[in-house]
């Protein structure tokens, strides 16, 4: 089932203090984009099929619908900012420059925040928390002014700023390329011996190691991309759900059905129809 924030308006920011005591994030997905700053401390962060160890000063940007999972550190803790909204926040800013060059932008990434910009970005996190509470009625305009600020600061560094962005998790470097290969190859046929014949390793350890790396057990991960290539050809095209359902690699039509509704919560018809409010 996708894992949802209360985001009872638009815009949402907050700061938060995580350690292993605070119990193991979920694999979630949500409609709206998510940026996450790490102010000290480490964690490793989980998206889509790329694993990426997380330091200081390191920000994140999530698209909606982006399978994601931080795993909180053993020793010690981390603090991090994070800070979602909707794409309706983006519209003066899509008015502009365009919102495909936006949506680029903000594909999914890791930017090492220089030293020199980290109080840059900081103070802007902690003004929209600050009227975040409510100050008076300028307060949402304040608040918008600077997610426009930062998302353009984010945009510059991606675009223009050399050695910014940060390299996948070399220690965790077979789980990548495991994740990696059925991201790709999702519509084929993926089983766990199939896979441990690939890439040499006992299918116990590839079935422990992706599950404590990804948050996914083996299976689970080859679903929910499935699904989320499905939720695309639902949207995007005319095609049966039928035929959407053996494009995606599921060789069984009712099995597609009942997996779609444990992990989106609808049919993929009702979600199908429903496109106008996703």
């Amino acid at each position: 089932m996708d894992y949802l924030f209360d985001m009872p308006t638009d815009f949402k920011v907050y700061k938060i203090k995580r350690d292993k005591s605070s119990g193991s994030q979920p694999t979630h997905t949500h409609p709206y984009y998510e940026i996450f700053y790490l102010i000290n401390g480490d964690c490793t962060f989980f998206i889509d099929h790329n694993i990426y160890k997380l330091n200081r000063g390191d920000l994140i940007v999530v698209p909606q619908g982006e399978l994601h999972k931080s795993s909180f550190p053993q020793h010690g803790c981390s603090e991090r900012y994070v800070l979602c909204f909707k794409e309706s926040n983006l519209k003066w800013l899509n008015d502009i420059v365009g919102p495909d060059f936006v949506k680029e932008s903000l594909s999914t990434g890791v930017i090492s925040i220089p030293d020199k910009r980290r109080d840059y970005v900081e103070s802007l996190m902690n003004k929209m928390i600050f009227e975040n509470e409510g100050q008076d009625i300028l307060s949402p305009a304040f608040i918008r002014t600077g997610l426009i600020e930062l998302v353009l600061f984010i945009i510059r560094c991606r675009r223009y700023e050399e050695n910014v962005i940060k390299e996948l998790d070399v220690d965790n470097q077979l789980m990548q390329q495991i994740a990696t290969y059925i991201y790709e190859n999702y519509d084929k046929k993926l089983s766990l011996e199939d896979m441990s014949d690939k890439f040499h390793i006992s299918r116990s350890y590839l079935s422990k190691k992706f599950k404590a790396v990804t948050g996914f057990g083996f299976k689970e991960y080859i679903v929910n991309v499935r699904i989320k290539n499905a939720c695309r050809l639902l949207l995007e095209t005319n095609k049966s759900i039928t035929d959407i359902a053996f494009e995606c690699g599921f060789n069984d039509s009712n099995y597609f059905g009942d997996a779609f509704r444990h992990v989106k919560g609808v049919s993929p018809n009702k979600y199908r129809k429903n496109k106008e409010a996703i």
